[in-house]
This record gives structure tokens, C-alpha cells and sequence, in this order.
């Protein structure tokens, strides 16, 4: 166990837990860096041939820690969360995501980076963006967008349109619903599957299939001096204290 982030290694896939169930296994400063090191350590590691992304409790991410943008957040190159966006964007090999209740803020925009995704039933992504003040993250705004479509992100994005399974589903956000009891499970088979087969036919067809990371870079970087200008206005700032006040 690495803070609230479990991290092990089985049958060439690297598999990262979130496990700070108390807080709705909202990510703090500590945890983006258990992520980073994750993602450093994926791409020099031979042996492992993909990541899987999964979550303890009923609720698969509740986004950021709110109090994390109280207190020094920061997404420079060199910071946990900056470190977190290049290693993201950058990755050459695949990425699973098993997700379960909700997933809010980064739990919803993590999984368009996901090559592929599995969820439950009871599945509710969303974003508190506009309710806080705040523009889309880690690459949202493009990815999502040419998901979804404009007129559905604009909901996402300013009118917290939440998303349930049927819905994910149709739009292409998850790859398939299965019951609770097999999340976990049919998750780490499609990851050894993926594991399995010859690596490079697996990093050139993620390469073919996946947005120039050069060009989603360009994009990131621009979503994150205006992200940032938000979180450090006081509009932001005085919503973040409110919200806090009312836990």
C-alpha cells in the first residue's frame, strides 16, 4: 500500500487501486504522485504491458479533494498533478479502467484516456465544473468533446448533465456494463489478454487508433493555464470554502 493508492503488479499488467473509501476516493496531491510514478514506471518496465485502473468502495473517484485547490494546487511540470497530465497523455501502452458508482470531476474526464472500460450498472459520471467556476481538465474539453459530441459536453461541462449507464453506453464511454460482483474480475482478464498478445501490435495499434499526443499536449497545455486561472480566482475560491462548509 502506497498512501491510498495500492499499487502491484500481476501477470504483466501494473494495477492501481484507489482506495481512500472514507472521502469517496477523491485524489489529493499525494495521490496524483502514487499515479505518476505508476505511469513512469509502466513505460520503462518491460514486463508490464498495460495498466489497469480500478477503485474500493461503492464510489469509483469522487474527483480532486476540494481542499487540495485550498491549499498550493498546482499543475507545473514538476508537481504531482503536472507530472500525472504528461505521464497520462504520454502513455504508450494500454489503459483499463473498472468503474463503479460514481465518478465525478477526473473519475469521469480519466476515462477518455482508458482504451477500454468497464462499468456497472449503477454507474454516474459527471462533472462539477460550472458549479465550482471552473473550465474542463486533463484534456476534457477535446477528448470528450469528440466523443460526445458539443452540445452534450457543453451540458457536462456547465450544466452537470450526469451520465448513467445506458446513456455511457450508447455515447461510447464505456466499452461494456457487468455486474458488480465481475467488475473487478473482467477487467484484469481483458488487461492479461491485452498482456498477453505481442506487444508491439498492441503499442502500434494504440499509437494508430489514439489522438497525436503532440497535438493533445499543445491543447493540454492551454486547458491548463485557463484551469488554473480559475482555480485561483476568488470566485473559485469563495465556491470551493461554501461547498466545505456544508460537508
Amino acid at each position: 500500500m502506497v498512501g491510498d493508492v495500492e499499487v502491484k503488479t500481476e501477470k504483466g499488467v501494473l494495477i492501481l487501486t484507489i482506495n481512500r473509501v472514507s472521502k469517496k476516493n477523491a485524489l489529493n496531491r499525494d495521490m496524483y504522485s502514487v499515479f505518476a510514478d505508476a505511469f513512469a514506471q509502466l513505460d520503462r518496465d518491460e514486463t508490464l504491458r498495460c495498466m489497469l485502473i480500478k477503485a474500493n468502495g461503492d464510489t469509483f473517484c469522487a474527483g480532486n479533494d476540494i481542499t487540495f485547490f485550498l491549499n498550493n494546487y498546482s499543475m507545473a511540470p514538476n508537481e504531482p498533478v503536472g507530472r500525472f497530465l504528461n505521464g497520462l497523455i504520454t502513455l504508450t501502452k494500454p489503459l483499463i479502467a473498472a468503474v463503479q458508482g460514481a465518478a465525478i470531476g477526473i473519475g469521469f474526464t480519466l476515462l477518455p484516456h482508458c482504451d477500454i472500460v468497464f462499468a456497472t450498472e449503477d454507474i454516474r459520471l459527471s462533472t462539477p465544473f460550472g458549479r465550482f467556476g471552473l473550465v474542463p481538465e486533463l484534456g476534457s474539453s477535446q477528448l470528450l468533446t469528440a466523443l460526445i459530441g458539443h452540445r452534450r459536453a457543453m451540458e457536462v461541462f456547465l450544466l452537470g448533465k450526469v451520465f448513467d449507464a445506458k446513456e455511457a453506453l450508447v455515447c461510447g464511454l464505456v466499452n461494456e456494463i457487468v455486474p458488480i460482483e465481475q467488475l473487478h474480475e473482467t477487467a484484469l482478464n481483458a488487461a492479461q489478454k491485452l498482456a498477453a498478445l505481442p506487444a508491439e501490435c498492441v503499442y502500434e495499434t494504440k499509437r494508430l487508433t489514439r489522438k497525436v499526443p503532440e497535438t493533445l499536449s499543445k491543447h493540454l497545455e492551454d486547458e491548463c493555464r485557463a484551469f488554473m486561472k480559475r482555480v485561483e480566482s476568488e470566485e473559485t475560491q469563495t465556491l470551493c470554502k461554501r461547498f466545505l462548509m456544508r460537508l
